[in-house]
């Protein structure tokens, strides 16, 4: 071969060698770029905009199509142990809930992994009182409704030690939101534990015969001790099963990153996700707007996030809320996914 031979064909296979990292797009890894090993996934939510906003938006703004789950749904439920069941025989591929719901499976015995943290919804639960409760002390001898298994079971308990009542004293009954409302509303149990919106539904069935906050978005109304009180920390948290985990890794990253859209349009343009969620929720969307806006939308594992969620699993033990202790940072967490996802997003030491 003469000199103009070889010059010419090693310009060939430079050309050639352009042209391949052409078709190759920018920043996506092979993973990625083989897409997710199932098409179909269904994430379980609570009702409500702090845990299930950001998967509902994701529903109505096509998502999911979009990073490759062409099947993708969400599942709704009134609270997190509502969910539970479904979880646990497989009909969600990925669940959603607070902290407590999630290391009450846990400590059960259900092999999960947690693989993101996406709201800080500090501030959202809260209790609400007929009028013949005033201070903590009045709800001795009286019916409180909650969901058990849920935050505000132990909510309620910290409510207790912070204000000053006895918890053997109190008539604790198991009531799912819907019916805590009602029960509320009619006069049937003295006080309710819970969350958004159904604060706002019992408020509107109430009109004016008495309910008012004891404690309510980081502020007591407690009588003779009003003001600002942040007595809990409590998360929206994306968990799925650890076998599904195994099976499925890009699956899950394409959930992560369904999410991340969601979190970002969360911030980015609240009017509209408010209007979508106040639809999907049946709250005006004034109301709505005043939620949203009280809850910290952010995709982040981070040492503090680790520790308040540790915190948590060890209160509930002390309270005998579970029977196992639950080692979170070593036996439920798993930050690789994310790390794949959003690097930045993951800052735990470990």
């Amino acid at each position: 071969m003469d000199t103009r031979s070889r010059v010419w064909f090693r310009s060939l296979v430079v050309f050639g060698a352009l042209a391949l990292l052409a078709v190759q797009p920018v920043g996506v890894s092979s993973q990625t770029a083989a897409g997710p090993e199932v098409t179909a996934a269904t994430v379980g939510v609570t009702a409500d905009p702090q845990i299930g906003g950001p998967w509902v938006i994701a529903r109505e703004k096509g998502f999911f199509a979009a990073e490759g789950l062409s099947r993708g749904e969400v599942k709704i439920f009134p609270s997190g142990p509502a969910s539970f069941p479904a979880f646990v025989s497989g009909d969600l591929q990925g669940n959603n809930s607070s902290e407590q719901a999630m290391l009450t499976q846990a400590a059960a015995g259900v092999r999960l992994k947690l693989v993101a943290v996406y709201s800080d919804i500090t501030g959202v639960h809260g209790m609400l009182a007929s009028g013949r409760v005033r201070t903590a002390k009045d709800l001795e001898g009286k019916a409180v409704g909650l969901q058990k298994g849920s935050s505000a079971e132990w909510y309620t308990r910290n409510f207790c030690k912070v204000f000053g009542c006895d918890i053997a004293k109190v008539k604790i009954l198991n009531m799912p939101p819907a019916e805590g409302v009602t029960a509320l509303v009619t006069g049937s149990i003295d006080a309710y534990a819970s969350w958004q919106p159904f604060f706002n539904r019992a408020l509107e069935a109430d009109r004016d015969k008495g309910l008012h906050y004891l404690h309510y978005n980081n502020t007591s109304f407690v009588v003779g001790a009003e003001g600002p009180r942040k007595i809990e920390t409590s998360y929206g948290v994306f968990y799925v099963a650890s076998t599904f985990l195994d099976k499925n890794p890009r699956t899950v990253e394409a959930l992560l990153r369904v999410l991340e859209r969601s979190v970002t349009f969360m911030n980015t343009s609240r009017a509209e996700a408010a209007r979508i969620l106040a639809t999907e929720f049946k709250q005006s969307a004034p109301d709505m707007d005043k939620q949203v806006s009280a809850v910290k939308y952010e995709l982040l594992i981070n040492d503090q996030r680790v520790k308040d969620i540790q915190a948590v699993a060890d209160l509930l033990l002390a309270e005998k809320l579970i029977k196992e202790r639950v080692d979170f940072g070593k036996t439920l967490l798993e930050t690789a996914p994310l790390k794949r996802v959003k690097p930045e997003a993951v800052s735990y030491g470990g």
